[in-house]
């Protein structure tokens, strides 16, 4: 009878965790002209294929909140956009770059204000913000990578890939240095398979790490630009399309076939398969993973406990 109602109570617990805690379906139309849609602290955002110089944004209900075309001031030309993500109240930070300005071109962050006007922006000069991301604190942390002075070629002097900014736009913060890394692709370079996300603890990136977009490495720093965990995922995890950082820590990596959702044994230091929950996983939201609903039409989220 013990052994009936434990199974019993296993089976039960199968069964909830694998039902949606939450779901929403948003105003986002499953468009095949979209580049990506980027599930970022509970807002979705959807850029057109090809450079983005616009992208339409969702709030946590689902409804649209603004959609906005970036302008870098200085008589930038050409704007893009690398990437948003989404602060408590709704301040959104843009990557973006424009040709224009220094030799390096005009690079910097963009900060938005919950209705899409643009409030301030962030000079960067040639280091090149390809990736963002609000901390719990409300700071700003970016992932990139660093032109030379003639602005034609990555800077052969070493640099930090990260860096982190107060909202007023001041620099406080810098680490992991490119020497770190082996010799070809800058590892905080351009692409959508990179990502960068900060905990209240620590700081997670996606990056490359190699010759080609297929050789990367998941790291984690503390606050301080200590590293706390490094790991190869290329032999494991073949181009990985989507990650999800917790709050609490723990990290998720699905391949770009929607395939096999990973995560790191703590004791092994390596990547083991855990249960796909959705279709399509598109990142954390607190402790909670988020997956997109294989449909047509409009967008369908679901939210999951942990597996």
């Amino acid at each position: 009878m013990r052994v009936l109602l434990s199974g019993a109570l296993c089976a039960l617990s199968t069964f909830a965790a694998s039902q949606p805690v939450r779901e929403t379906l948003t105003q986002a139309i499953a468009a095949g002209g979209q580049r990506i849609v980027q599930f970022r602290h509970g807002y979705l955002v959807a850029l057109p294929n090809g450079p983005a110089y616009s992208f339409d944004t969702f709030a946590p209900d689902g409804r649209l909140a603004f959609d906005k075309a970036i302008e870098l001031p200085g008589g930038g030309s050409q704007s893009s956009i690398g990437d948003v993500d989404f602060d408590t109240d709704g301040t959104a930070v843009v990557a973006a770059s424009a040709i224009g300005g220094t030799p390096c071109m005009l690079h910097g962050v963009l900060i938005l204000d919950r209705t899409g006007r643009q409030i301030r922006f962030i000079d960067t000069g040639c280091y090149i913000p390809t990736h963002i991301a609000f901390a719990p604190d409300h700071s700003i942390w970016t992932l990139g990578w660093q032109r030379d002075v003639s602005g034609t070629e990555e800077d052969r002097q070493d640099y930090m890939i990260i860096r982190q900014f107060t909202i007023d736009g001041k620099q406080v913060s810098a680490a992991l240095p490119r020497s770190s890394f082996p010799k070809g692709l800058g590892p905080g370079s351009a692409g959508d398979e990179l990502h960068i996300e900060v905990t209240r603890d620590r700081v997670g990136v996606l990056v490359y790490s190699g010759n080609t977009s297929l050789n990367r490495e998941w790291i984690e720093l503390d606050l301080n630009g200590r590293i706390i965990k490094r790991l190869r995922i290329d032999s494991v995890v073949r181009s990985p399309a989507s990650v999800a950082f917790t709050a609490d820590d723990h990290v998720y990596l699905q391949g770009a076939d929607k395939g096999t959702l990973f995560t790191i044994d703590t004791v092994l230091h390596a990547l083991k398969p855990v249960p796909s929950q959705g279709a399509s996983l598109m990142g954390a939201d607190d402790n909670n993973l988020v997956y997109r609903q294989a449909c047509c039409g409009l967008i369908q989220l679901q939210w999951f406990h942990q597996p």
